[in-house]
């Protein structure tokens, strides 16, 4: 439903070649007519206009209080192309699910991490404040000082500077995205019916970095979240209220994040493999220190389809799980989306994974705790 409004606006975007005046009328109509739950939202934040999309489920009643969803887009995206490349809003209309895909400021999120010092773009400031690690850890390891080659990430984690004045004092400064999020959150809690205890955020790219932070930055508020294509930075400090739940989906051949760890060729940072990505998180949940390992079969019937391997954390405080995917064959995309760029850019939409689905049936059981409770 909410798709139909979405790809009229991507006709009109991006003048795809099968639009027609015709055709963007019937799907306009076609989704006035099926009643599409769809509003956009702004509020201000440090006196910028920010906007997102609300997607509200099947029958939405007022009555009930229901699970949110944040679907964070990637580099040089907005929240229509999030919603268009992932389908997500259709999936969620059908789960009893709010959608949310907000928008980020010049097509990129403040994840608040600099790019390595090598580097000819110019360390990036600002950002949000952090939670105290729980259970008296000091850094981004429990009991530690951070991730591999130190701080720098978080205010606090390391002096920045600027090699040219000027040029520092013509940019910009970086959006406080952690503030947008939580001022976003506030509104949805006002406006409409939400469960506070099962809000989740999901990613790809650019915004599975910003899912990672939001697991470091508002664990108070999320309960779960869930990286496509991105892995921990080596220089992002993590400081999490409480365990945070976390999934990662990430492919063997992308070209943008390597899954064995390397550069991120848009930031210019250094990144965890993949797997040492979701051992770190496990660390920061007090889970068992070896994953219990397992295979997905394709979900597709294409021809040489291959499984998805598995790594699953248990044992983690208050109930938190940690799971690494690793799709066989698989690029910075959104398996069982859309293949957005082409396969040389981001590398292949694997079929053999839906990712919708995996995503929500790790979130769907995960929920913030009440009063004298613990996560579940």
């Amino acid at each position: 439903m909410g798709f139909l409004v979405t790809e009229v606006r991507s006709c009109v975007r991006f003048r795809r070649p099968y639009c027609s005046t015709f055709l963007c009328t019937a799907l306009l109509l076609s989704a006035v007519l099926v009643g599409a739950q769809e509003t956009q939202e702004k509020i201000d934040v440090d006196n910028v206009s920010r906007s997102f999309t609300v997607h509200l489920p099947q029958g939405y009643d007022k009555q009930q209080h229901y699970p949110v969803v944040i679907l964070l887009h990637g580099q040089n995206q907005d929240a229509d192309d999030m919603a268009r490349l992932t389908h997500f809003g259709q999936f969620a209309e059908t789960k009893g699910v709010i959608a949310v895909f907000p928008n980020s400021t010049r097509g990129e999120w403040n994840i608040e991490v600099r790019p390595d010092q090598t580097s000819t773009d110019m360390p990036r400031r600002g950002g949000g404040g952090h939670h105290g690690g729980w259970g008296g850890g000091g850094g981004g390891y429990p009991g530690g000082g951070g991730y591999p080659s130190g701080g720098g990430g978080y205010p606090g984690g390391g002096r920045r500077g600027s090699q040219n004045p000027e040029e520092s004092k013509n940019k910009p400064e970086p959006a406080d995205d952690v503030a947008f999020l939580n001022q976003m959150l506030d509104q949805l809690a006002i406006k409409y019916s939400v469960d506070t205890q099962r809000i989740y955020a999901a990613g790809l790219g650019d915004g599975g970095f910003m899912a990672l932070r939001v697991g470091c930055n508002m664990a108070d508020r999320v309960a779960a979240i869930a990286a496509v294509g991105a892995a921990l930075p080596k220089t992002m400090i993590c400081l999490p209220s409480r365990p945070v739940s976390a999934l990662f989906i990430t492919g063997t051949d992308d070209p943008i994040v390597p899954e064995g760890g390397g550069t991120y060729k848009p930031g210019r940072f250094h990144v965890l493999s993949s797997d040492e990505s979701a051992k770190t998180w496990a660390k920061f949940d007090r889970c068992e220190e070896k994953p219990a390992q397992g295979k997905l079969a394709p979900q597709d019937n294409e021809k040489g389809s291959k499984e998805t391997k598995t790594f699953t954390f248990g044992g983690c405080h208050d109930n938190a799980q940690v799971v690494l995917y690793s799709v066989k064959n698989g690029g910075n995309t959104w398996p069982g989306g859309e293949q957005y760029m082409s396969e040389k850019e981001v590398g292949k939409t694997s079929h053999a994974l839906n990712a919708n689905e995996s995503i929500w049936s790790f979130l769907a059981t995960k929920k913030i705790a009440g009063e004298g409770g613990t996560q579940k």
